[in-house]
C-alpha cells in the first residue's frame, strides 16, 4: 500500500463523515507492545496458538500407567501415582502462564480398549478432562491412541479403530469448542503412524487402512477442525489413495502435519525423507510444506532430552524455520529444563539473544518498539521470547479511522487496518466486531464480515516477506433506540461456540500497547478498546 493511497483514502473518509454525520475524523495510528509496557515481557494469552503444553487426559484415579511424569516443580504439590487427577495437568499448565499457554497437547489412550468397545466410564473421563479444558480456559490438540511403546502388542485392527472413532464421535462434537485441532494418532506407537501391529504404512493395504480412519475422523469432526499427520509422506500418501478420489482438495484442505522430530538429527527423525535445506529447495517433500503451509495447521516439537542432538540450539534459526512452514504450535515441555529437570535446547533460547540487527537482516516479523523501551533504547530479548511471541497469529492495530460524532440512526463507519506479524494465521473459523460500549457497558456488535483466516503475514511465496495490511471495518446505521452519549469503540474477536462466546479467555487481544483490553463486570467479552465516539 503506497503513501499516496492512504492520503487520498483518509481525504475520501473526511467528505464522507462529514456529510454523514456533521463531525470530524479521527485517524488513530497504534504502536507495538514494548518490553518496559506493562506485562511487556509477558506471553500474550491468545487462544489458539503458542506454546502447549503436553499431558494424558480420561485416565481414573487409580491410574498406575500414567507415562508422562510431573516436572520437578510440582511434584511436591500434587499426589503421586497412582493417584490421577486433572489437576496434574492443569498445575502444569498454570505453571506456564507466564508464557500465556492456552493450548494442552492431549493424549488418550485407549490401550485397555484395544479389541473391544470403549467403556461408559473411560467415556465419562473423557468428558471429565475436556469440561477441565474449559474450566481453565485452554483448549485441546487431541490424539488417541493405543500403543504406548513400540512393542507392537498393544495395535488396534481398522475396525476396531473405526467402532472406536463411531463411539467417540458425540462426544468430540460436543465438545469441538475446546478442540482446537486432532492429531491422526490411533496407529502405531503413541500414535505416531510407527510400529504398529496390524497397519503397515509402507504397503499400499496399509494406507488404504489409514485413509479410510483418516477420512473418518475429518467426517466425524465439526467446525472445520483440522487433522495432522506425523510426516508430509504420510499426509501424500494417504491423501493419494482411492477412498479420497474427487475430493482430494477438500480432504488436503482438512489435514495438516505436526513435525514431533523437530530439528532432530539430519532429517528431523525421518521427518523428511532427506535432510531439509530451506536456503536451496530441492527436497520435495520440505518444498511442498513450504508451499502448502500458509494454509495448513501445522505444529510440532522437539525430542525428548535432546536426542535429537544440539542443532536445535540455534533458537534464531528454530524460528525461521517455523516462520517458513508457518507454525501455530509448539511443545514447550520437550527438551527444557522446566520439565524435565536438565538444561537443554530450550534453556539456549531462554539463554541466548537476539537482536534487532539479526531479525532486520533475516527479514523477520518485527513491531516497533520490540526491542525498544519507552525511551527509545535498545532492550535485550531471547530467542525464547521472540518464537514465543510470533508462534501462529500476532495481530497489530495499525490505524483505525472513524468519525468523532455521529447522530442517531445515522451511519457509523470505522476503517481498521492490522497487521499479522506471526508466522502464521488464524487457522479455526472466527468472526471479527467493531462494537460500541456505552458507559453502563453495554455492547452493541457490527459483524465486520471479515475472514480472519485470510491475514497472512505475507503473502506466501514472497521471499522479502513483506508483512500485509489488511483492512475491514463497518458502514453500519445505527439503532433508532442507542442513548445519546459517549461510547468506547473496540474489535472483539469472540470464539464462535456459544459455551465460550462471552468468555474474554476464549477472544483473540491485539499486541498494541494503545487498545486496551476491556471486560464488563461479569467477567465477559473481552474487546480491544481503540477509540471513542459521541452518539448525538
Amino acid at each position: 500500500m503506497s503513501n499516496h493511497w492512504i492520503i487520498c483514502f483518509a481525504i475520501c473518509v473526511v467528505v464522507r463523515f462529514s456529510a454523514v454525520a456533521g463531525g470530524e475524523v479521527v485517524t488513530n495510528r497504534y504502536h507495538g507492545i514494548r518490553p518496559t509496557d506493562p506485562q511487556g515481557f509477558v506471553g500474550l494469552p491468545n487462544p489458539e496458538r503458542g506454546f502447549r503444553t503436553e499431558t494424558q487426559i480420561a485416565e481414573g484415579d487409580n491410574t498406575t500407567s500414567v507415562i508422562f511424569g510431573l516436572s520437578d516443580s510440582i511434584k511436591h504439590v500434587v499426589p503421586p501415582n497412582p493417584h490421577y487427577t486433572n489437576e496434574r495437568w492443569i498445575l502444569e499448565a498454570e505453571m506456564f502462564g507466564f508464557d500465556g499457554i492456552t493450548l494442552a497437547q492431549t493424549y488418550c489412550y485407549l490401550t485397555e480398549y484395544r479389541n473391544r468397545p470403549i467403556s461408559a466410564e473411560k467415556l465419562d473421563l473423557l468428558q471429565d478432562s475436556l469440561n477441565g479444558l474449559r474450566a481453565n480456559g485452554m483448549k485441546a490438540v487431541l490424539r488417541f491412541a493405543y500403543a504406548k511403546d513400540m512393542n507392537q502388542t498393544s495395535s488396534a485392527t481398522k475396525s476396531w479403530i473405526l467402532y472406536h472413532i463411531d463411539q467417540l464421535a458425540p462426544i468430540i462434537q460436543t465438545n469441538i469448542d475446546v478442540v482446537f485441532s486432532m492429531e491422526a494418532g490411533f496407529i502405531g506407537a503413541w500414535g505416531e503412524w510407527h510400529d504398529d501391529q496390524y497397519i503397515d504404512l509402507d504397503t499400499p493395504a496399509g494406507q488404504d487402512d489409514a485413509a479410510d480412519i483418516v477420512k473418518k475422523l475429518v467426517d466425524i469432526l465439526p467446525g472445520e477442525r483440522d487433522v495432522q499427520f506425523r510426516t508430509p509422506q504420510d499426509r501424500s500418501n494417504v491423501l493419494g489413495r482411492a477412498v479420497f478420489a474427487g475430493q482430494e482438495a477438500y480432504y488436503a484442505g482438512r489435514t495438516g502435519f505436526h513435525n514431533d522430530g523437530f530439528f532432530a538429527h539430519e532429517t528431523d527423525g525421518g521427518t523428511w525423507p532427506e535432510p531439509p535445506d530451506y536456503a536451496n529447495p530441492g527436497n520435495p517433500a520440505f518444498d511442498a510444506v513450504t508451499a502448502e503451509s500458509p494454509d495448513m495447521m501445522v505444529g510440532g516439537e522437539l525430542y525428548w532430552s535432546d536426542e535429537g542432538g544440539s542443532a536445535a540450539y540455534d533458537g534464531f534459526a528454530v524460528a525461521k524455520r517455523m516462520r517458513l512452514h508457518h507454525y501455530s504450535v509448539f511443545s514447550i515441555e520437550h527438551s527444557y529444563s522446566v520439565r524435565e529437570g536438565k538444561n537443554y535446547a530450550i534453556d539456549h533460547w531462554v539463554t541466548n539473544s537476539v537482536s534487532k540487527q539479526q531479525v532486520v537482516a533475516a527479514k523477520m516479523p518485527l513491531s516497533d518498539g520490540y526491542f525498544e523501551d519507552q525511551f527509545g533504547n535498545e532492550v535485550e530479548r531471547t530467542q525464547f521470547e521472540y518464537i514465543r511471541d510470533h508462534l501462529g497469529y500476532r495481530l497489530e492495530l495499525q490505524q483505525a479511522v472513524f468519525p468523532d460524532k455521529v447522530v442517531v440512526g445515522g451511519k457509523l463507519n470505522v476503517e481498521l487496518e492490522l497487521v499479522n506479524r506471526g508466522f502464521s494465521t488464524l487457522r479455526n473459523p472466527r468472526k471479527a466486531y467493531v462494537v460500541l460500549i456505552d458507559m453502563a457497558g453495554n455492547v452493541t456488535p457490527f459483524d465486520t464480515g471479515a475472514d480472519p483466516r485470510q491475514w497472512q503475514p505475507f503473502a506466501p511465496g514472497d521471499a522479502n516477506y513483506a508483512p500485509l495490511v489488511h483492512q475491514l471495518g463497518i458502514s453500519a446505521t445505527l439503532p433508532g433506540g442507542i442513548v445519546p452519549g459517549y461510547y468506547q469503540l473496540g474489535l472483539w474477536m469472540p470464539d464462535p461456540y456459544g459455551s465460550i462466546h462471552l468468555d474474554p479467555r476464549y477472544s483473540v487481544r491485539l499486541a498494541n500497547r494503545d487498545t486496551p483490553w476491556w471486560i464488563n463486570a461479569s467477567g465477559e467479552y473481552g474487546i480491544n478498546l481503540f477509540g471513542l465516539v459521541e452518539v448525538k
